[in-house]
């Protein structure tokens, strides 16, 4: 009897340890799924793009839409900031002979949405060529299926009275409301738009004609 017992605790002990080892390699391969982590009630990874900016335009979770070597425009890291440390996107074009047509810009897959659920998309956009710019901000939020959810056009001009930021106080904040539906998902972005590309001057400089800035991104429940 004694040695049946003591089989049956060998094999136990033998079913535990093969067990953790498993549960270990599992949760080895779940972690190195994971590509970022957002913080707190905010949805959105490197919000604030300062890990955008130390890795001089770089990230894994930012994706550019955008190709200056193909006169698309151009979506940089900037040292500028809204707040705390350094770091937002510049978006431009860089040469008169760019397709001012192209929507140079940033967007990010953001996960963890409830579904049927009320959410607010907002950011700090910093255009300091003033009323008469011919930049314009296109930003918004498309669905699993890529079906728009919420789109809007921001002109600088419309921001007088908007929130500003601590550290540039030419950033103001804009934002846009829209309910989740059936997407757990969505994809957030924000994007340059050249109202008359005829006021361009090619033989000026054509980045600083062109150039805004954004940053401090928010996707949170209402």
């Amino acid at each position: 009897m004694k040695r049946i017992y003591l089989g049956l605790t060998i094999a136990a002990l033998l079913t535990g340890c093969a067990n953790t080892a498993q549960t270990t390699s599992t949760a080895s391969n779940n972690a190195s799924t994971v590509v970022a982590v957002a913080s707190g009630d905010n949805l959105i990874a490197d919000p604030q793009l300062t890990e955008f900016r130390s890795n001089s335009g770089k990230s894994d979770v930012w994706k550019k839409s955008a190709n200056k070597n193909a006169g698309l425009g151009d979506a940089g890291s900037s040292k500028d900031t809204a707040f705390d440390e350094e770091g937002s996107s510049r978006l431009r074009f860089v040469s008169a002979n760019d397709d001012f047509s192209a929507q140079p810009g940033l967007t990010q897959q953001v996960l963890g949405l409830q579904p049927n659920t009320d959410y607010q998309l907002s950011l700090y956009y910093n255009d300091k060529k003033g009323d008469d710019s011919i930049s314009e901000l296109v930003f918004g939020v498309d669905g699993m299926t890529g079906e728009s959810l919420v789109s809007k056009t921001i002109h600088v001009s419309e921001l007088t009275n908007a929130p500003q930021g601590a550290v540039k106080k030419r950033f103001k904040q804009t934002a846009v409301n829209f309910n989740s539906g059936s997407n757990v998902s969505v994809t957030i972005y924000a994007k340059l738009h050249i109202t008359d590309p005829s006021q361009i001057d090619s033989s000026g400089d054509i980045g600083k004609q062109t150039e805004v800035r954004i940053d401090e991104f928010k996707l949170s429940k209402l």
